[in-house]
């Protein structure tokens, strides 16, 4: 009779742990120190900047007592439906196999290995949470930075605040991620818990209450002014979202990690190449957002009509949206709104956040040209020139983008009077929304970055023919940073309009008049787009 003889599981573990450690000294052993010290410099030089922007946008006065007042009753509802956000974000990971992102080999050689899942996937786990802890600190320590030129107190207490919000949520953010995806919650069920959360968070927001646990976790961020004991149930839960999700990490599955694995290897390719429709289209396939097969609204076409083909194609494909992009774009106008209110409430910086969702939702709104750019044949194919057909997309997008700028403006109401809206709506609405749609235009048709002979067929990819890499290294950054420079500066002339509601009338005729400077950099932008050529054929 043969006997089988036990495996020693520790004994496999340390193996693996082995050739993990190998591995990762093979890695540092082919960086050169001159390359991670450049690394460094270019992450230091990036914070410092970001901080002395920043800091330049934010008043030095220090809050009187009403404004501490205000701050310490208004703050927990805000950063509470922050927290709530992002919860709702790891949740919705967690239910697509999320939020490891394992290599193609670990899922073929160490999961399916003679190994138990749990300690396989252990070290990744614990990577991908040290990861999260950094950014979290450095981002709360930042913030917290910032928040010294308005609040009185001692600035280490400040900063020390802001950190550890920042370090409970985004660990805590991933730990609920790990216990959707190794209990396996079914996506939807983990979607409606996101959803109820933000619900949640909204209602403390209304009423002024600290009920659920992400405002409670959010009165972390009023501690300097005001200590409340009931932030340390929000750290209680967030620590314990990283135990739970950490112990069942074994139950990942495994064919979601395959399917992950092999999409984001190709997404950082296509991030490294700085290519972005492809990044966009395999952020789709990760999140597997397919059109939908019957419209939301079904038309009869007509044998004939004057109006143009590709004008009804551009009808037909945002009316096959699907109900993810749809509640985005909707995400995103709320976004937007909010970020714009601050501004009102003599937040300057936020008017970035404004520009940034906007120029996402642009980019959606611009998916008739991403189709054309992904079938370079057809778009040279009609006898028009290529930089007219896809032109001729541009109104639809500039459309949508309007339906998206009047959902900017009702979410703006809520930190907005009504009369300040009603002043300032009708005279910068058409400006953004065209200058949205250009900048998302200008993103969509830029070509990969790279030599070539032919300026005009590779977008912005012969600017730099014959330089430096330094300068190469310049003209990605601005290929990355222009199409966005372009929403901003189409938001641009709502600094101009103050924060005193009685002085609408006057600050309304000086935002009129930057209106048309603005308009320069979105006429760049359609004439960008107007000569471009299919770069590949």
């Amino acid at each position: 009779m043969t006997v089988i003889a036990p495996i020693d599981v520790a004994e496999r573990v340390e193996a693996l742990d082995e050739l993990r450690r190998a591995r990762r000294s093979n890695h540092r052993r082919n960086i050169h120190w001159v390359d991670a010290l450049y690394n460094v410099y270019l992450t230091a030089v990036g914070a410092l900047v970001a901080v002395l922007v920043t800091a330049s946008w934010i008043p030095e006065e220090k809050l009187d007592d009403a404004g501490i007042a205000g701050f310490i009753s208004a703050t927990p509802g805000w950063v509470g439906l922050a927290v709530a956000v992002a919860w709702a974000g790891g949740l919705r990971s967690g239910g697509r196999g999320g939020p490891l992102t394992l290599e193609p080999a670990v899922v073929f050689h160490e999961l399916l290995g003679p190994v138990p899942r749990g300690p396989a996937l252990r070290a990744p786990a614990m990577k991908l949470l040290r990861f999260a802890a950094f950014a979290g600190l450095l981002v709360g320590a930042l913030v917290g930075v910032q928040a010294t030129r308005r609040l009185p107190g001692n600035a280490l207490v400040i900063v020390g605040c802001a950190a550890l919000l920042g370090l409970a949520l985004t660990t805590s953010t991933v730990g609920l991620a790990m216990l959707v995806s190794g209990r396996r919650v079914h996506r939807y069920v983990a979607l409606a818990v996101g959803l109820g959360l933000v619900a949640w968070a909204v209602a403390d927001l209304w009423f002024g209450t600290v009920t659920s646990p992400t405002t409670m976790l959010a009165t972390l961020a009023v501690w300097p002014e005001q200590f409340n004991a009931v932030a340390f149930v929000g750290l209680v839960l967030s620590g314990l979202a990283v135990v739970v999700g950490l112990s069942g990490i074994a139950g990942t599955s495994i064919e979601s990690a395959r399917r992950r694995a092999g999409l984001v290897s190709q997404l950082r390719f296509a991030v490294t190449l700085q290519d972005v429709r492809t990044v966009v289209l395999l952020r789709r396939q990760l999140n597997e957002e397919e059109p939908r097969a019957q419209p939301w609204i079904r038309f009869t076409p007509k044998a004939r009509s004057r109006v143009y083909p590709t004008w009804k194609r551009d009808l037909q494909g945002y009316l096959r949206f699907p109900i993810t992009r749809v509640l985005r774009l909707v995400g995103l106008a709320v976004a937007a709104g909010l970020c714009l209110g601050f501004v009102w409430r003599g937040v300057p910086a936020a008017i970035v956040g404004a520009a940034a969702a906007l120029f996402i939702a642009a980019y959606e709104a611009n998916e008739p040209i991403g189709q054309e750019i992904d079938h370079p044949t057809r778009w040279y194919g009609p006898p028009v020139e290529p930089g007219s057909l896809l032109t001729r997309h541009l109104p639809g997008a500039i459309v949508l983008m309007l339906l998206e700028c009047v959902l900017v403006a009702a979410a703006a109401l809520i930190l907005v009077p009504p009369g300040v809206v009603a002043q300032l709506a009708p005279i910068v609405i058409i400006p953004v929304a065209g200058g949205a749609a250009i900048g998302g235009a200008v993103a969509t048709v830029t070509g990969l970055p790279g030599p070539t002979a032919d300026f005009g067929r590779s977008g912005m990819s012969g600017v730099g023919d014959g330089m430096g890499g330094d300068i190469f290294g310049y003209q990605a950054l601005a290929r990355l940073l222009l199409p966005p420079a372009i929403v901003l500066a189409a938001l641009a002339p709502l600094l101009a309009a103050g924060h005193d509601p009685d002085a609408i009338a006057e600050t309304a005729g000086r935002v009129s008049n930057l209106v048309s400077f603005s308009l320069v950099t979105t006429v760049a932008g359609f004439i960008y787009v107007r000569t471009r050529r299919p770069s590949r054929l």
